[in-house]
């Protein structure tokens, strides 16, 4: 997902985010959240998202993913991607950096990020490759990889790699080893 429609769903949801934090009893009412099988950072699903997915921090700064609903009930395989994809650009402390080094540069912030996001859509396919691999899900690779090459030549998103590009990476990356 684009790094600066991130930002704006964050803030669009930063609320009711932070009101599914502090308030488990209504919980349910706000964000309902699911279980990532491939991190600890807290998961929710939403049905009215035009994005798959999204990471992002709560207006607390705690890190949170969100999913599509029917993403996840209409491509449980290509999820499995998704929601690891989304782990990584935290582990790989891309949303961190993000907020840290851009936080302060106020509404025009995609202009400085712009030139980083094939790194870092990249290093988080190759990560939820891995990740997948390890966890034996080859289904969540190819499904990916699938969804990808329907872009062939062209860029996934907004300064983002190509869908080729993002093929090969997670082939490369998820790959069992000699």
């Amino acid at each position: 997902m684009p790094v600066f429609a991130a930002a704006a769903l964050s803030m669009a949801l930063a609320p009711a985010i932070a009101l599914q934090a502090s308030s488990p009893a209504r919980a349910g009412r706000w964000l309902p959240e699911i279980d990532n099988p491939y991190c600890s950072i807290k998961t929710f699903k939403l049905r009215d998202v035009a994005e798959q997915a999204s990471s992002m921090t709560d207006r607390n700064g705690r890190p949170v993913i969100v999913v599509s609903s029917w993403m996840l009930r209409d491509r449980p395989n290509y999820s499995k991607f998704l929601l690891a994809h989304e782990c990584c650009h935290h582990t790989l402390g891309h949303v961190a950096k993000f907020k840290k080094d851009l936080g302060h540069v106020g509404p025009r912030a995609f202009f400085y990020i712009a030139p980083e996001l094939r790194r870092l859509e990249l290093e988080a396919d190759c990560c939820a490759a891995r990740l997948l691999r390890d966890r034996h899900e080859p289904e969540g690779i190819d499904a990916g990889a699938e969804v990808m090459a329907e872009f062939g030549e062209e860029p996934t998103g907004a300064y983002y790699p190509t869908g080729l590009e993002r093929v090969e990476t997670m082939r490369r990356c998820g790959a069992l080893g000699p």
